[in-house]
Formats: structure tokens, sequence, C-alpha cells
């Protein structure tokens, strides 16, 4: 009898050894959560992301627009903020291929519409990497597609290009697709021709490929086209 309780005894206290460092483990890990904030006031507050500004996340408001957080990964009370009260987001733990990305910038984000082709919202976007002439972002949303059975909702990842010259203090960005459109055509003059030109002729395989390996591929191509406009 005394040999089955101190067996019971001892399960008990292993059970308990395994949930403290289990406890303390769970605690550190929303580190991953962990962000610094910069309002358009230049203030700048730490805290922890509750509900995210992601797609994902964002079935029922703005992709890519607002977001809540908290002062502590154990606070339930939490604030909601838009990118019009933002500069930017940093997440604090900065590790390569972080699937979050790890500098969130509050841009003008090209969306023309039937009534204003240079129409403009302010989104969340995810600086990817930054040139001498341009900087290249990234987010995700929700690309609808209809066909004869109907309307398929796809989660799709859009990439950007900010002229660092560009009006608003260079704060738009356009997705790849608009920036070598005609949309551009009075501030770029022959920017839609010279990026058709680009995936041509024997150095066009290689831009191809290198197209294909790395989604930032239009930084060299504009720091090109700045170079054939002297």
């Amino acid at each position: 009898m005394k040999t089955k309780l101190l067996a019971a005894l001892l399960g008990s206290l292993l059970i308990l050894c395994n949930l403290i460092p289990s406890q303390a483990q769970k605690k550190k890990d929303q580190e991953y959560r962990h962000i610094i904030v910069t309002l358009t006031s230049g203030e700048k507050i730490e805290g922890y992301v509750k509900t995210g500004w992601h797609a994902e996340a964002s079935l029922l408001k703005k992709s890519n627009y607002s977001f809540k957080m908290t002062a502590t990964p154990e606070s339930k009370e939490a604030i909601k903020y838009t990118a019009d009260e933002i500069q930017t987001i940093e997440y604090t733990e900065k590790y390569e291929n972080n699937p979050d990305g790890i500098r969130w910038e509050s841009r003008e984000l090209a969306m023309p519409s039937i009534k204003d082709r240079y129409h403009t919202v302010r989104r969340f976007v995810c600086l990817d990497k930054t040139g001498d002439n341009a900087s290249i972002y990234w987010w995700k949303d929700w690309d609808y597609v209809t066909n004869g059975s109907g309307t398929k909702r796809t989660l799709k990842t859009y990439w950007g290009i900010r002229f660092h010259d560009e009006d608003k203090e260079g704060e738009i960005v356009y997705s790849y697709l608009l920036a070598t459109s005609v949309l551009l055509k009075n501030k770029k003059p022959g920017l839609k021709e010279f990026s058709k030109n680009w995936f041509k002729g024997k150095e066009g395989k290689e831009h191809k490929k290198q197209a294909k390996e790395d989604p930032t591929w239009m930084l060299d191509m504009y720091d090109a086209y700045l170079t054939s406009q002297h």
C-alpha cells in the first residue's frame, strides 16, 4: 500500500515539475507577438499583438488596416490602432523568414477606381528590401475568382514598389502590375515599355530567372530604367 502511495506521489511530482517549465516556456514563446509601434506623433509604444491586421484575421474588417495590442502577454485590456494613426510596427524578435515580417509601415497603397484612377488607401505593408531609388514591400489579401462553379476566395501575396522620389514624400506603394501600367505614364515616362523589354533578348532570360527566384527583382529593373533616362 505504501509502495503504491509513494509511486503516486512521485508521479504527481513529475507532472508538476513538467508543468512549471511548460508554463514558463509558454510565457516566453509569447515574445513572437512583441512589437514596438511608432505613432504618427513620433511616440513609441511597446506591446503585444492581440488581434492582427493581416488578411487572415480580417474576414469582417479591412485587411491590413487595424489591429489590437495589449501592454503584456497576459493583459486582457486591448487597445485598437489603425493605419491612420501609426507610422511603423516592428517586431522585437528579428529573425530571417519571419512569416509575419519584421517591419510594417503605414503607406498609401495605390488602388485605382472607376471614379479616380489615382485613388489610394492607407494600409500596412511589410518592408522587404530597400534600394537606393526604391523600396520593395509585400502584403497579403483575398483574391476573388469567379468561374462556372461560383466565386472562389484565395489568399494571395502581393508585391509592390515605392519610388523614393514619388509624390506625398514617397508614400505611395504600387503593386508590380500597376507600376508597369499606363497609370504611371506621366510620372515615369517609358517605364511600361522598359519593363517589357527587360524580359526580352539574351539578358531577358537571366532577368526572368531572377524574377522567379527573387521577388525584389524590380529594384534592379528600376535602377536600370533611371540610368537609361540620363
